[in-house]
C-alpha cells in the first residue's frame, strides 16, 4: 500500500517538474470554458496538415506546457503558433463543434497573463457586432498587458 503511494505522489511531483504553466484563459462569446467542453488542444507551427502538433493540456486558467514544447517556442525558430481546439456545444438536445484556431506570437506565451476571448459567429449577436472585421467564422481577441480591444458595430 506505501509504495503505491509513493509512487503517486513521485508521479505527481514529477509532472508538475517537467511541464510549466501559462497564465491563459480562454472564453467563448464572453464565457470561461470549463474542463470538458474543449478537446484535440495542441499547438502548431501552421495550418498544414504536415505540421508537427504538440499535444498539451487545458485547465481553467492554466495551459500546461511540457519540455518540448516550451524548448521549441523558447528556441525562436517559429514566429507564429496556433492553438487549436474543439469547442462543444448542445442547443436543442444536439451536440454542434466548432474548430478554432488561435494564432499566437511566441512572445505571448511570455507575458503575466493571456485572455483569449473568441466571438463565435454562431451565435448572431456576436456576428452583427463583429463580421465585419473578418472573414473567418469567429473572431479571436487576445487581451493580455496594454493590448486593445475590438470596437463592436452598431
Amino acid at each position: 500500500m506505501r509504495t503505491i503511494i509513493y509512487t503517486s505522489i513521485l508521479f505527481i511531483i514529477s509532472n508538475f517538474c517537467f511541464s510549466q504553466n501559462v497564465n491563459f484563459i480562454i472564453e467563448v462569446n464572453d464565457r470561461l470554458l470549463n474542463y470538458g467542453e474543449i478537446a484535440n488542444l495542441y499547438l502548431t507551427t501552421g495550418k498544414e496538415k504536415d505540421d508537427k502538433k504538440y499535444y498539451i493540456n487545458y485547465y481553467p486558467g492554466d495551459l500546461v506546457l511540457n519540455e518540448e514544447v516550451l524548448s521549441e517556442i523558447n528556441s525562436g525558430t517559429f514566429k507564429k503558433i496556433y492553438l487549436h481546439f474543439d469547442y462543444y456545444t448542445y442547443k436543442k438536445d444536439n451536440q454542434e463543434i466548432a474548430n478554432f484556431d488561435i494564432e499566437i506570437n511566441s512572445g505571448l506565451l511570455n507575458e503575466p497573463y493571456l485572455i483569449a476571448n473568441i466571438f463565435d459567429f454562431r451565435d448572431k449577436k456576436y456576428k452583427h457586432w463583429y463580421q465585419w472585421l473578418t472573414e473567418e467564422n469567429y473572431l479571436t481577441e487576445l487581451t493580455y498587458p496594454n493590448s486593445g480591444k475590438y470596437i463592436r458595430r452598431k
